[in-house]
């Protein structure tokens, strides 16, 4: 059996700019998702991070097909998504969900935490005559009583919702688990308990996580290897310990040294990386190395050469000219 559940190849996503008025003529392109190589192992954690407009979450959307891919290949258990048929998606639904940023926008407010939970079943046909006792179920596996079922979503905090909407993700019992910033909106307090959770359910169900998050100190703990991801392009990928001990890639160290380091001694005296500006735009990306704009170790060669993914070690791999062909530095 392959080891990798999801393989994603050259994957674009792009969207058109149109012009105002009646003619409406494309007058350009975003890039959101712009020839991405990934691959993720069953049962793994892979962290995917960046800053805000990177595309993880298009990303995320796109090895779901809840967007269209522009062009490229995604393979889930060795079938090509992009070119699955109706009925072969429909299937592919119950293997692959995702849980949600907002867990006060993702809940019908209109339906039951039972209803909720059991919608799936019933798209899927699933469980017939004893849904209820496969939500009460569910609710159980996420730490939520039973007796929960009969109550709205606004009548829980945003931990417990997020709960609800997790237990609804795993009501067809699926295989990967696309966490696009599920802690995101939540105090921190709870952010811990909702990745126990989130940890403890992997052990006992034998899942595979894409973890989406700008927060590189949660993603570390999480995750078995780490992502990085800078105006759609993956930049960095490696063992989550090795990636966040010794970054390789420049756009990966300015994001570990905004984390915090809780010793007081050490955060006084380390080395920090302040990037000027902010992500371009991706319907204007810059020429050559897409994060030269920024980087405080570029070379002139940075403005003609768009780096591929190197080997750089075991396991991984980084997109800079720094592991390659390098020029005159520029000074910043």
């Amino acid at each position: 059996m392959d080891d990798v559940l999801v393989r994603a190849t050259d994957l674009q996503v792009h969207y058109p700019v149109r012009s105002s008025g009646l003619r409406r003529r494309t007058v350009g392109t975003v890039r959101a998702v712009d020839g991405v190589d990934l691959e993720i192992r069953r049962g793994e954690t892979l962290g995917l991070v960046g800053e805000s407009g990177c595309g993880k979450s298009t990303l995320g959307n796109a090895l779901l097909r809840l967007v269209e891919p522009t062009g490229g290949r995604v393979e889930f258990d060795g079938e090509d998504l992009t070119a699955a048929s109706t009925r072969a998606l429909r299937a592919f639904r119950r293997r692959a969900v995702m849980v949600f940023q907002d867990p006060y926008a993702s809940l019908d407010p209109r339906m039951t935490v039972g209803q909720t939970v059991a919608e799936p079943l019933v798209v899927h046909g699933l469980h017939g005559r004893d849904r209820g006792g496969r939500v009460a179920e569910l609710l159980d596996l996420v730490g939520l009583h039973p007796s929960v079922a009969s109550r709205y979503p606004h009548e829980f905090s945003g931990g417990q919702r997020q709960r609800v909407g997790i237990a609804r993700a795993l009501a067809g019992n699926p295989e990967f688990v696309v966490c696009d910033e599920a802690i995101a909106s939540l105090d921190v307090s709870v952010q811990a308990q909702v990745l126990n959770l989130l940890a403890r359910l992997q052990q006992e169900l034998g899942l595979t996580y894409l973890f989406v998050s700008h927060d590189l100190a949660a993603v570390r703990h999480v995750s078995d290897r780490i992502a990085v991801m800078y105006l759609g392009r993956v930049v960095e990928v490696g063992p989550a310990e090795e990636v966040s001990t010794d970054p390789q890639h420049p756009y990966t160290k300015a994001l570990l040294s905004a984390v915090p380091v809780p010793v007081p001694a050490l955060e006084r005296t380390r080395e920090r990386v302040v990037l000027s500006g902010d992500v371009p735009s991706a319907a204007r990306v810059p020429s050559g190395c897409r994060f030269r704009t920024r980087c405080p170790e570029v070379f002139d060669a940075c403005a003609e050469v768009d780096p591929a993914r190197q080997p750089v070690g075991p396991g991984r791999s980084a997109a800079c000219l720094l592991h390659g062909r390098q020029g005159t530095p520029v000074p910043r």
